[in-house]
């Protein structure tokens, strides 16, 4: 498995992949994902094994800290390790940096209860830790995982700001519970 930057020719099945793998709420519309990179704010990493693109991840570093904005695998390639290859070789690419991801918030009562316990089983999984704190907002209640050192809620939500921008960051009416 190879660990690279995204190329041209892999917009189409990042779309694709990026539609399939996350729910409407959480989404942002595919053209800013899109200017995220090209305006260098955030970097897309993908993991391909002969030419295929197996999963992405998109960071975004600010200060001493990188947000995992996304990490989606494709459907074929789950349960093979490409997550996990995928987090650790980002966690590799930014050694002295706090690594954080927002994962949906555990509730028992929730229709997709058994995944999201099956999603932070993952991050713990691969070194992940909770930072005890909480997030609602427009994308719904979400903890803070992080990799490294845990974060303050001051810090996680200037990194917000900054990788969503003041309009973005607005409308998602983020805060801390």
């Amino acid at each position: 498995m190879k660990f690279t930057t995204v190329e041209k020719q892999h917009w189409k099945t990042i779309k694709t992949l990026y539609l399939e793998a996350f729910p409407k709420q959480e989404r942002k519309p595919f053209f800013v994902l899109r200017h995220c990179i090209k305006s260098g704010k955030g970097q897309l990493f993908i993991a391909l094994e002969k030419e295929l693109l197996l999963g992405f991840i998109l960071a975004i570093p600010y200060e001493n800290m990188v947000m995992v904005d996304y990490l989606a695998v494709s459907a074929n390639s789950r349960n093979k390790g490409t997550g996990s290859f995928l987090l650790n070789q980002l966690c590799r690419q930014f050694p002295d940096k706090k690594i954080l991801l927002l994962i949906e918030r555990l509730d028992e009562t929730a229709a997709n209860a058994q995944q999201r316990i099956a999603r932070r089983r993952f991050y713990l999984k691969n070194g992940f830790i909770s930072s005890q704190l909480f997030t609602t907002g427009a994308g719904g209640d979400m903890e803070i995982l992080c990799y490294g050192e845990t974060v303050s809620g001051e810090d996680y939500l200037r990194l917000q700001k900054y990788a969503l921008g003041n309009l973005f960051f607005r409308l998602s009416k983020i805060k801390l519970v």
